[in-house]
């Protein structure tokens, strides 16, 4: 499947959206699609980029407030909506040509603050319980996801692997705590306890993946780093003189 060209226009690299096993390119290709009338509206009113960022760190907390409060199902509705924000800001300033170093290190940060809001409210949500421990060590595996990719391109090295990153994170949080409401509605009915076991899967799944996205990236630069060593000591043994 070709990716048209909406969604290339204004993606970095005009590459289209990377693919994972747990999130298809597809997917995310039909989404950049329907929010296109919302892009093209952001664009002519010349809303800023870092409004968008802003905003999406706001999203981020009001999300985590409502996770803190138990109202699960909205939350995981803001947090879906918020996310769009996230999507929006680095298409919107390539259109704009505000694309900058600046920008891009400011929304990486916000990206880092607006996680650690959201499972902030899911360990007060979880307070006292095994899952307390389950979201600090998520908060850990993201923190090592993000740093491995911002290392490796500091020693220029591509990074771009993993199959649960940011946006595999915030969709399978948000969309599990949406249909965490009927899943508590169908134990309910069948006359056990509402556990919010959908959420708890959604919690579970992106830790088990954020680790393995961790240790693959690990794998990847450190093999990629091993290589560049190899063929700078290949290339500095052939340019020592021989003696004849």
């Amino acid at each position: 499947m070709s990716t048209p060209d909406e969604v290339l226009d204004r993606a970095k690299g005009r590459k289209g959206p990377s693919a994972s096993k747990l999130l298809g390119r597809e997917i995310k290709t039909w989404w950049i699609l329907i929010m296109r009338p919302i892009e093209d509206y952001l664009i002519e009113r010349r809303v800023h980029p870092n409004i968008l960022t802003v905003t999406s760190l706001i999203v981020s907390a009001i999300a985590g407030l409502l996770f803190h409060l138990g109202w699960i199902f909205i939350a995981g509705i803001i947090l879906l909506a918020g996310s769009n924000f996230d999507m929006l800001d680095g298409r919107v300033a390539r259109a704009q040509g505000l694309s900058s170093e600046y920008g891009a290190f400011f929304d990486s940060c916000l990206d880092r603050f607006a996680e650690i809001l959201i499972y902030l409210g899911l360990l007060s949500y979880f307070h006292g319980t095994l899952f307390s421990y389950a979201i600090f060590l998520i908060l850990g595996a993201t923190t090592m996801v993000s740093y491995t990719r911002a290392r490796a391109e500091s020693l220029g090295v591509d990074c771009e692997v993993g199959m649960m990153q940011r946006t595999e994170r915030i969709v399978y949080l948000g969309a599990f705590s949406v249909f965490n409401l009927f899943g508590n509605l169908i134990t309910s009915a069948l006359g056990l306890r509402p556990g919010d076991y959908l959420l708890k899967l959604a919690l579970a799944i992106i830790l088990i993946f954020s680790s393995y996205t961790a240790i693959e990236r690990m794998i990847h630069v450190t093999k990629r780093l091993k290589e560049r060593e190899s063929r700078r000591t290949k290339e500095a043994g052939d340019e020592m003189p021989r003696e004849g």
